[in-house]
């Protein structure tokens, strides 16, 4: 794939991402080295330790998650549009957490080779990778603090908040009690009743695997703080 062939959607991407200022031949030496794949929701992009794929989101969201012996979920971070993914395992050669497609996503698969033979070369290029990776450290221990030290219900409130996709009707996030405890390491008796009183009192619409967020205002006053600093997704005008 030459300059002239890279997808519309991978340079849009590009240009959101932490990388958008670096000079555009390490843009295109990456994205011409790359394919473009698209996950439904649900599946499991992969599995972590040996098995990792970098890419660069351009659209959906993506989940982190380690997971535990017995089966046990914790969230670790999301990506969304012009998010990478497993930069940390690329140099390692593999990472304890997986990814999984939160709700439909496209992303472009880069060549891990390519991109740690740029940094070898490219001392700007490495150096805004340390700055990722060390953000990108510290907002892990704030997922694992928030998991630690605060409330289901405030825990749920904030996963809600992340995971809504904005749609002509409203915030929607497509889900079930089972996946929203491995989401926030809980289990589905206590997140069913957290979600039922935030039912009751108007934060959200229930509708077997859809879950609409109501009052986001009021949603926001359970949660935790937000861990990224991110603005809550505005539904899309009709």
């Amino acid at each position: 794939m030459n300059r002239a062939q890279i997808p519309a959607a991978a340079l849009q991407a590009w240009s959101k991402s932490f990388l958008s200022g670096q000079d555009p031949e390490i843009r295109d030496a990456l994205l011409a080295d790359s394919r473009v794949v698209t996950y439904s929701a649900g599946t499991v992009i992969c599995r972590g330790n040996s098995d990792y794929r970098v890419t660069l989101v351009h659209k959906g969201r993506i989940r982190a998650k380690v997971t535990s012996w017995d089966g046990r979920e914790v969230t670790t971070r999301y990506a969304t549009a012009g998010h990478f993914t497993a930069l940390p395992a690329m140099l390692t050669d593999g990472a304890p957490s997986s990814l999984e497609a939160v709700t439909m996503c496209e992303v472009s698969v880069l060549n891990p080779n390519t991109f740690r033979r740029l940094m070898r070369t490219r001392a700007e290029l490495a150096y805004q990778v340390a700055v990722y990776l060390a953000e990108s450290t510290y907002e892990t221990v704030a997922y694992l603090e928030d998991n630690l030290f605060n409330s289901v219900q405030q825990r749920l409130s904030r996963h809600l908040l992340e995971m809504a996709t904005p749609t002509v009707n409203g915030l929607l996030v497509q889900t079930d009690q089972t996946d929203l405890a491995h989401t926030i390491g809980s289990v589905r008796e206590v997140v069913a009743r957290a979600l039922k009183k935030l039912d009751d009192i108007g934060a959200i619409r229930r509708y077997r695997r859809q879950i609409w967020i109501e009052d986001p205002a009021l949603l926001r006053s359970f949660a935790s703080t937000d861990l990224r600093g991110r603005r809550l997704p505005e539904a899309r005008d009709s």
